[in-house]
Order: C-alpha cells, then sequence, then structure tokens
C-alpha cells in the first residue's frame, strides 16, 4: 500500500507540470552541482540546491516504493549507500547519453537514470 501511495504522490508532483523543469534545465543544474562538488566554486546556487534536493527526494522515493513493487521494477541503489553528488554525476551520464529524452519531466528522467545504472537482478 505504501509503495502505491507513494508512486501516486510522484505522479501527482510530476504532472503538476508548469513549476517543474525538463532534461534540458535538469542537466544545466546538475552539471552546476558537480561544478561545484569539483571545484567547491559556487556560481549558481539555485540550480545546485535544486539538483541535490530533486537527487535526494529521489532517491528517497525509491527506497520507500521498492518494498511493495516486483522486483524486476525496482532500483537497487548500492547497499554502501550513494551520495546525491554521486546521484547527480549518475544522471548527467545517463541525460548526456539519452539526448533524445531531454524533453521529458526531470523526475522521470532521474528515476529512469538510476534505474539504468542500478538494476535489481532478479
Amino acid at each position: 500500500m505504501k509503495a502505491w501511495t507513494g508512486t501516486a504522490v510522484l505522479v501527482a508532483v510530476l504532472a503538476s507540470g508548469g513549476a517543474m523543469a525538463d532534461g534540458n534545465k535538469l542537466l544545466d543544474y546538475c552539471q552546476a552541482a558537480l561544478r561545484f562538488n569539483d571545484t567547491k566554486q559556487v556560481d549558481e546556487e539555485v540550480s545546485i540546491g535544486y539538483c541535490l534536493g530533486l537527487m535526494q527526494g529521489v532517491r528517497s522515493l525509491i527506497v520507500y516504493t521498492n518494498t511493495g513493487i516486483p522486483i524486476e521494477n525496482q532500483t537497487c541503489l548500492p547497499l554502501s549507500g550513494i551520495s546525491n553528488g554521486q546521484t547527480a554525476r549518475v544522471v548527467v551520464k545517463y541525460l548526456k547519453e539519452n539526448p533524445e529524452q531531454l524533453h521529458q519531466d526531470e523526475g522521470i528522467l532521474t528515476l529512469l537514470a538510476l534505474k539504468h545504472a542500478f538494476p535489481c537482478k532478479g
């Protein structure tokens, strides 16, 4: 039941659309976060916070919803954990490798990137 509730909340948030960014904005925001991670120079505070906040939210959602869905639909994040910065690196790599998907919602793209990088072995 909690997996369905979490999924319903995610769908509602993602469907709200207007304030949400697409993959192009997400790529910009997360590249700013990676520049900060690598150099500690702050040039785009809002972009950095937006990216890292989204990474935390999606990771938390994955942990929350994994318990209620079949293993083949789950995302298996590393047991040792993954930081928001590492998650942003995974997402930036996925977005650069899949530019045809940049028109999609940033939450969906983040989920797809993590599922692609960390599939569960059934």
